[in-house]
């Protein structure tokens, strides 16, 4: 049985402002470090075995600070990136609305229905993220794996091990740097933690 710890990465400076990030990227804010400091603290308890990270700039600085704290090295994989948003990307929420208010009705009501132009679709997004959980899984055995991630892969992760409809993404929260742990079994993978943000509220 592996167990795999999958965190989103901290806190970003277009998080702050409130922009779709998609596979762009934005460096971490101050405050974004801190979070990762104090989640890299916590996972020192759990014995980590391997790290994987997606490839983008900001996990993979999110995952330098863990590696610090774990002495592990990290092991990069496109399939962890964050669904790529197309035009949406670099946008805020409010100028989304405005420019592409129709197709924002549907991303809001019938996620996997939405046609962003020059989007990755949930159904594409899906695929990817459960190929690349699945090929991570195969190749280790009874193993602590970390897996450095993003918001919305992460919910798509987590509603598709459920069985249930991507429209059901709305209905999960990951914050920035919160823990899920979900345990591989013989029968299939069992979800025993999600958005854990418990090592935020220390001092």
């Amino acid at each position: 049985m592996n167990k795999f710890f999958i965190v989103r990465h901290g806190q970003t400076e277009w998080n702050i402002q409130k922009k779709t990030q998609g596979q762009q990227n934005s460096s971490l804010a101050e405050i974004g470090i801190e979070q990762t400091q104090k989640l890299a603290k916590r996972l020192q308890s759990f014995d980590v075995d391997y790290i994987y990270s997606s490839d983008l700039g900001r996990t993979i600085e999110t995952s330098n600070i863990i590696s610090s704290h774990l002495d592990k090295e990290i092991m990069l994989d496109k399939g962890l990136r964050e669904i790529n948003f197309g035009d949406w990307e670099g946008l805020t929420i409010n100028a989304i609305r405005e420019k592409y208010s129709d197709i924002y009705k549907v991303w809001r009501t019938k996620p996997q229905e939405a046609q962003i132009p020059g989007a990755e679709n949930l159904l594409q997004a899906r695929k990817r993220i459960m190929d690349c959980i699945s090929n991570i899984n195969e190749q280790h055995d009874n193993a602590n794996i970390l897996l450095v991630s993003h918001g919305m892969i992460i919910k798509i992760l987590l509603v598709s091990l459920l069985g249930a409809e991507l429209s059901n993404i709305y209905k999960i929260k990951q914050g920035n740097t919160s823990l899920n742990v979900i345990e591989y079994r013989d029968y299939g993978p069992v979800i025993m933690r999600v958005n854990d943000t418990t090592h935020l509220e220390e001092k």
